[in-house]
């Protein structure tokens, strides 16, 4: 089934449209505007042009259409998501991108603070493996894998606060001022308000970031910890299905993540 004749997406910038013949993409774009019926010339004749000589009597030369573009044949293209007011969103993979990113990023500026605790928590996790593998060889039933020893939260509980801490830091000082963290402005997207453009206000991106940590905060309780592990990765992967590519957090927040910067807020 062929798509009808009409102006679409261009699928080589879609910052304009193209005209689909109904068989082939021609060589006619215009901007995002579609033409109205008295400016369109497409199905018209072309106009009569004279000859190089000018002289009364030549016959008219007729110019002839460009030659159509090589492209392979296709049909409908599906918009791209946009705002409101037409900004493209970012992708998805660009998203799990510049979240590794960051990550990388918050770990290790808060490895100063964690260092220590790091070095504890390994030193712990050894004794704890030694005495499994001990009681496996005596005979004796070991202790669940899925329940951690005391001495181990002792540990870790403080290195996940730290890291928390950094990241609220960072995405909160990142956000409020330019609309991207370092990640984000690596891969090219940026955070902002679903309906206004610019940097978020900060009391968006406290909403965005609590729902973040806050279940990654949550992922450290027992048994608790379970269900908020599913929650975080649904919160990650609701961009993938929902019309508006916002996750969880940006539901929350009321804002999306754009293709580009944000532009300076006036002085």
């Amino acid at each position: 089934m062929t798509q009808p004749s009409g102006w679409y997406d261009d699928p080589q910038d879609p910052s304009k449209l193209r005209y689909w013949d109904g068989v082939i993409w021609t060589d006619h774009v215009t901007p995002k505007q579609a033409p109205s019926l008295e400016q369109s010339t497409i199905g018209m004749p072309q106009q009569a042009t004279w000859g190089e000589s000018g002289a009364a009597g030549d016959r008219p030369a007729y110019s002839r259409p460009a030659p159509m573009p090589s492209w392979p044949q296709q049909g409908y293209v599906t918009p791209q998501a946009t705002t409101p007011d037409g900004v493209p969103l970012s992708g998805w993979w660009k998203r799990v991108l510049a979240r590794i990113l960051d990550g990388f990023i918050t770990f290790f500026i808060a490895l100063p603070l964690t260092g220590y605790f790091y070095y504890r928590y390994f030193q712990a996790a050894l004794h704890y493996a030694e005495q499994q593998v001990q009681q496996t060889r005596s005979g004796s039933t070991p202790p669940s894998p899925f329940v951690l020893p005391a001495e181990l939260y002792r540990w870790l509980i403080p290195i996940a606060l730290i890291t928390v801490l950094v990241a609220v830091v960072y995405e909160y000082l990142f956000l409020t001022r330019s609309g991207a963290t370092v990640g984000k402005k690596v891969v090219g997207i940026s955070v902002r308000l679903r309906e206004t453009p610019g940097a978020p206000p900060a009391s968006a991106v406290w909403r965005r970031v609590g729902v973040i940590n806050g279940l990654q905060l949550l992922s450290f309780v027992p048994l608790l910890g379970n269900l908020a592990g599913i929650g975080e990765l649904l919160n990650y992967l609701w961009p993938l299905w929902d019309p508006n590519k916002q996750a969880l957090h940006d539901k929350a927040a009321r804002t999306n993540v754009v293709v580009g910067p944000q532009p300076k807020r006036p002085r």
